[in-house]
């Protein structure tokens, strides 16, 4: 049985903040005209600020997703990078399944460019939120 003592928080505020950096790439310079037209968004008419929340919110999902990844890391207690690497990959999985349900709605231009998009996003999220926290296990 672990305990939250028995986390690395340094590693998971470092992971956290890795996967937050990850989406502000995935989502802007890497796919985000693509993920704009799956939503049928178009950023360039767009002349405001986006909101406080539109940072705010991934970046908890960012940290709520790292502590899940941490914990089962913790609880399976991988050999090395690779194993913890393992247990993000895993948990990635599950999460982008569950994009790929979350994407079909009526309201989603492109359902399944979108879910691609968002779903490879949490699958190398949390395979790189895995590596991270491996790198600074034991």
């Amino acid at each position: 049985m672990i305990t939250l003592i028995d986390i690395n928080w340094w590693a998971v505020l470092l992971a956290a903040f890795g996967y937050y950096l990850l989406g502000a790439l995935w989502f802007t310079p890497l796919f985000g005209r693509v993920w704009d037209r799956s939503i049928g968004y178009d950023r360039s008419a767009d002349t405001g600020r986006f909101p406080p929340a539109y940072y705010v919110v991934p970046l908890i999902g960012a940290a709520i997703g790292t502590l899940v990844v941490a914990v089962f890391t913790a609880l399976i207690e991988p050999d090395a990078v690779v194993g913890s690497a393992a247990v993000g990959l895993g948990i990635g999985v599950a999460i982008a399944g569950a994009t790929l349900t979350n994407a079909l709605t009526p309201h989603t231009p492109r359902p399944y460019l979108f879910a691609a998009i968002t779903a490879g996003y949490h699958l190398v999220g949390c395979t790189l939120v895995g590596v991270i926290l491996g790198a600074f296990a034991g």
